[in-house]
């Protein structure tokens, strides 16, 4: 009974595996004529021995004829054999089911019963031929599961990103250039920006601008690669290593972060065919289809050479750039991740694109103003707390004439923000519509009023004229005039907590309340955050701006206030209409530029132009360059007693120098042969050193002699004609020009016997005798040039009242110049060189002056000369007709007179009489009541590119140094612990 009851089962189990098989197999029977159904006949003997039917279906036509049964069919290893339940054995595990008891019974039985007859042996069933058919494997039992979309985007192929129905094209902008330009020059960029706009008509734009931390550490390695030899460090003292340390820290405490501006062109729907194609070449490991490629590369041709012109000068974005866009979209307002992906692909398949999604979590509350983002990763966890504000009513601006640009009015803050602005660009025939859209909407709304006997509203009709009169200038203008743009701006701010972003919300809608522009701060944060990632829709339609293309190219997301080579040591930061960095290089312009290295300093007395320039001296100097000072007064020589420059040091105080120290002809260098092409121009440059130091030596001899004297007609002749006696060779000495005095006749020897008298005064054996020969020295990396107690003249005040003490003064001021030059071209061409010379004003009244000015200014780019000329008065330098030659300005407060800051203005290039004489006026201005000194002092700076910005210099991550280069008299201290009780008392106020 249980054999039984194993076969059944056995058979059953059969039966189901044949049906399955057959169910799945191809076999077909293929003919010709109208399709008949068949079926293929198995004979088999069921349990009992008896034959069983089994039937299969198989699709034949009624025209093909029944084949006959074969007899004996070959075997087909494609076709699976059947086997008949006879054949399949109870297995033991079988019986596992049953009791003991149950299979000793059975046992039993069986011994008792009779031995059956033979039963004839199964047949092979008769099979129909049929073709042999394919097998096709199962599929498997489970499947992966598809992974949870978070983002529209499906692809990422260079600068091109796809969703499912739509193609997106973006491109980098670069920053424009806008304080201290023109109003000309502003107004064509926006025009030309506009106009760009307009030829996008009928495409969507997505305007997207975010940040990126200014990146301290490359800007370190960088500037630690230039160094070539920086000054050894001294034990116990602040190592290069840590000068560079201190700077980063410097640049990250402020949060300095570098805009970047993105413009997205929605410019392809993709068909259900291309979708399709996609979704198909997905389960291949490949993207869109290449006919959908070449399609796409007609367009993207001609938006590269639409955005590419002037204006907005956008350029395809790199995959690296794109990539940023996505995770700062993405994760707003976060932190940049701490590492960035080492492969540089231009491609992100839509598995791949889960990585911008994979550390970040977005949450939101019920009534929540904001919504809070965490960022997990392996070592750290950051919050943020986002709140998106939308730009809703908005007064008509002036732009440049009185208003900033309104999307970049934003930076004035002192924090990181971002923008969004998605807009659809309307040509004249969709604007035209829209526009009489509108009007009919008010004049059915003055008539409904009309049939209620009411008076309309006075805005309705003012609505109306203001419609007829743009339908009016989009009929007949350009297309420039009649481009619409209509659209949606939204701007992101964040905080560490909820409280500091809803504080920092309630700022920003103040701030543009100023501007007429009002803020509002919607609800659904959430879906307003995914705003600013590309691909994703609109949250909603509210708050839709309409507006000129001349009214949204004068946002100008891409404003920038940049200034400065970014590779030289940080020397502030800009205050003007946002917060960037300085770092200048003052080689940047003679190594990289090929410029002339001449950078003039221009402010009043305390606008800090001396600080600056010690500054700058000690920048270089740590850096090992040879740094050459001259500074009449003397503060600079502090300098050289900083413990980490003290051993590379040393001052030279000119009037406790050597006799000859001075001699004119002594500090003229011979031109070297190595230094010039040919012949002919070395002998060129030999003949002008020889007339320099004739030059030379005959205005000092001038300055030397009484007013009175210098200004007889036969004194100029006769010096003249001494000098050209004397052969202008380094060797020559003034004594020697004054022999030639002697020699030539009664009127020379009366000015002989004058000079002679000059020569006996202390200070004038730096000018009478041969040149010692350490004049040349040049050990020291840093070298400060000084005149203790040197009296120097008023120039506004006749010479004829000037004192013996002043007299002395002026030609120590020219010779004490040449001689810090001298030291410059003592070194090699290519060594980079550092002069900085002070007081210069008293050159420009003097041949010989102007001449050794122009000469350093024209050798400073072929001998690798970095110059600082500083001076109280921008005339003194323009006086020296080196203009053209001034590759950087520098000028600070100057509110005396404006003549003068007119001619600031000139030295800056920028326009003069339409107002900016008064910004400099307000440079370094303390607040009014403000007992306390101002702490910094603000430039206005031209840099080598031309770029015009405000910046306000800051030193202080230098220990020591801004004490070093205070020049401020201290007010004294008061020791109240001596002081009697009465006066105690009533300083208190008790008294």
């Amino acid at each position: 009974m249980l054999r039984a009851r194993a076969a059944r089962l056995a058979e059953q189990q059969a039966d189901e595996d044949l049906l399955e098989d057959l169910a799945t197999s191809e076999a077909m029977l293929v003919s010709e004529g109208s399709m008949a159904h068949h079926f293929m006949v198995f004979d088999s003997p069921d349990c009992n021995g008896q034959s069983g039917k089994v039937a299969q279906a198989a699709i034949s036509t009624e025209s093909a004829p029944v084949m006959p049964p074969a007899s004996e069919p070959e075997p087909d290893p494609d076709i699976d054999a059947y086997v008949s339940p006879h054949e399949l054995e109870p297995n033991d595990d079988f019986f596992d089911n049953f009791t003991e008891e149950e299979v000793a019974e059975e046992e039993a039985t069986e011994e008792n019963q009779p031995v059956p007859l033979a039963v004839p042996a199964p047949q092979t069933p008769a099979l129909v031929a049929a073709k042999p058919r394919r097998v096709i494997p199962r599929p498997p039992s489970f499947r992966d599961r598809e992974p949870m979309r978070e983002l529209e985007l499906r692809e990422i192929a260079g600068h091109l990103t796809f969703t499912r129905t739509d193609v997106t094209a973006w491109y980098r902008i670069p920053d424009v250039q806008w304080a201290f330009r023109a109003d000309k020059e502003r107004t064509s960029i926006m025009l030309s920006i506009a106009a760009q706009y307009a030829a996008l008509a009928g495409y969507r734009l997505h305007m997207r601008r975010t940040t990126r931390p200014y990146p301290a550490a490359q800007w370190a390695h960088r500037l630690d690669e230039q160094t070539v030899a920086p000054l050894p460090d001294v034990l116990g003292q602040t190592s290069w290593a840590d000068h560079l340390t201190q700077a980063q820290h410097r640049i990250h405490a402020t949060s300095l972060a570098e805009g970047e501006v993105y413009l997205g062109v929605v410019f392809q729907r993709r068909t259900l065919r291309e979708q399709a194609i996609e979704l198909m070449n997905t389960l291949r490991r490949q993207g869109i289809g290449n006919a959908e490629r070449s399609r796409l590369q007609q367009l993207v041709g001609r938006f590269d050479e639409v955005l590419s012109a002037f204006g907005l000068q956008a350029q395809p974005a790199t995959p690296l750039e794109l990539e940023w866009l996505v995770h700062r979209s993405v994760a707003l307002c976060m932190p940049p991740p701490s590492s960035w992906p080492a492969i540089e692909d231009s491609r992100w398949e839509s598995g791949d694109l889960f990585a911008f999604t994979e550390h970040t979590q977005r949450f939101r509350g019920r009534y929540g103003s904001a919504v809070r983002l965490v960022t997990r990763t392996a070592d750290s966890h950051v919050e943020r707390h986002v709140a998106v504000l939308t730009f809703g009513r908005m007064e008509e601006l002036v732009v440049p004439e009185q208003h900033e640009p309104w999307l970049h009015f934003h930076e004035q803050l002192p924090w990181a923000m971002e923008l969004s602005s998605r807009v659809d660009v309307l040509g004249p025939g969709d604007a035209l519509k829209s526009l009489e859209h509108k009007l009919l909407t008010i004049r059915s709304q003055q008539r409904d009023y009309h049939e209620h006997e009411m008076d309309a509203p006075p805005e309705l009709e003012r609505l109306a004229q203001r419609a007829l009169d743009i339908t009016d200038e989009m009929a007949t203008g350009l297309d420039l005039d009649s481009a619409r743009v209509h659209g949606w701006h939204r701007i992101a701010v964040a905080g560490e907590t909820e409280s500091e972003c809803l504080a920092r919300v309630r700022l920003l809608t103040d701030h543009y309340r100023s501007m007429r522009i009002t803020l509002q701060h919607p609800k659904d944060q959430l879906r307003l955050l995914d705003e600013f990632i590309p691909g994703q829709p609109v949250a909603n339609t509210g708050y839709l701006r309409r507006m000129p293309a001349k009214y949204f190219a004068a946002a100008l997301p891409q404003a920038a206030a940049t200034v400065g080579d970014r590779r030289g040591p940080i020397i502030g930061e800009t205050c003007g209409t946002s917060r960037r960095p300085v770092m200048w290089d003052p080689h940047f312009a003679t190594e990289v530029r090929e410029r002339s290295g001449l950078a003039v300093l221009v402010a009043e007395p305390g606008g800090g132009k001396s600080t600056l320039m010690g500054g700058v001296a000690y920048l270089a100097a740590r850096r090992g360059i040879s740094t050459t000072l001259l500074d009449p007064s003397g503060p600079l020589a502090r300098l050289c007693e900083l413990p980490e420059l003290a051993p590379y040091s040393k001052v030279y105080d000119l009037t406790r120098g050597e006799p000859g120290t001075l001699a004119p002809y002594s500090l003229i260098p011979t031109p070297q042969r190595e230094h010039f092409a040919d012949d002919a121009a070395h002998r060129s440059a030999i003949a002008a050193a020889r007339a320099e130091r004739k030059a030379l030596a005959t205005d000092i001899c001038t300055m030397l002699l009484p007013p009175q004297v210098a200004r007889e007609r036969s004194t100029p002749i006769l010096l003249q004609r001494a000098a050209r006696a004397v052969d202008p060779e380094e060797s020559a000495t003034l004594d020697d020009l004054l022999q030639a005095l002697q020699d030539a006749s009664a009127e020379g020897v009366e000015l002989a016997e004058t000079l002679g008298d000059v020569r006996d005064m202390p200070l004038s054996r730096l000018f009478f005798g041969a040149a010692p020969d350490s004049t040349g020295e040049t050990d020291a990396v840093l070298s400060v040039i000084t005149m203790a107690g040197l009296a120097l003249p008023d120039l506004s005040i006749d010479r004829e009242y000037w004192q013996i003490e002043e007299r002395m003064a002026l030609p120590m001021l020219h010779l004490a110049t040449a001689f810090t030059t001298r030291r410059a071209y003592g070194l090699g061409m290519a060594e980079r060189k550092l002069v900085g010379l002070d007081e210069t004003h008293f050159l420009s009244g003097w041949g010989s002056g102007r001449a050794l000015f122009t000469r350093l200014a024209r050798d400073s780019r072929k001998w690798n000369i970095a110059a600082l000329a500083a001076s109280q008065n921008p005339i003194d330098i323009l006086g020296l007709d080196v203009q053209n030659l001034v590759s950087t300005v520098f000028v600070g407060r100057i509110a005396e007179d404006p003549e003068i800051a007119e001619q600031a203005l000139r030295m800056l290039s920028i326009e003069r009489g339409v107002g900016y004489e008064n910004t400099l006026a307000q440079l370094s201005v303390a607040h009014m009541g403000s007992q306390d000194r101002l702490g910094y002092r603000e430039f206005i700076m031209r840099d080598v590119e031309g770029r015009v910005q405000k910046f306000r210099a800051d030193l202080s991550y230098v220990p020591g140094l801004l004490d070093a280069l205070d020049t401020t008299a201290k007010s004294p201290h008061v020791d109240r612990t001596r002081l009697p009780n009465e006066l105690l008392d009533s300083s208190d106020g008790r008294g």
